[in-house]
């Protein structure tokens, strides 16, 4: 059995004390998914950094995060129950997937409006 949706935050401005913390609340997180017969997908096991342009651009090296000896992938963006976030909270992926979601919503409307009463397609 897997263990979907599960979140780890940590705030800090020091990156070796963020690396540290969460490689060492990994390893607890490891411990009772184990205990608890359930499974972690390192396939969609992911971190991001969450700052400001400024502040992300002036980091020299990233955090190595690791859970049980496996190096954990950094992304800039992820799918969080549905909101895509970013790693500068800017929402421009966001609304971006909702778009083209909308879009192919109206594009299959428009496909079969014969076949619909015009009261319903105003609705």
């Amino acid at each position: 059995m897997y263990a979907d949706d599960t979140h780890l935050t940590y705030a800090s401005s020091n990156l070796e004390n963020v690396q540290f913390c969460l490689n060492e609340d990994l390893a607890n997180v490891f411990n009772w998914l184990q205990a608890n017969k359930l499974t972690l997908n390192m396939t969609k096991t992911e971190f991001m950094l969450i700052g400001s342009r400024q502040r992300l651009d002036t980091l020299k090296t990233s955090p190595i995060i690791r859970l049980n000896s496996t190096q954990v992938s950094k992304v800039s963006a992820t799918k969080s129950f549905g909101v895509m976030i970013d790693n500068k909270l800017d929402w421009h992926n966001h609304f971006e997937k909702l778009t083209k979601k909308i879009a192919s919503g109206i594009g299959a409307l428009k496909r079969i409006r014969h076949l619909i009463p015009a009261s319903t397609l105003h609705l």
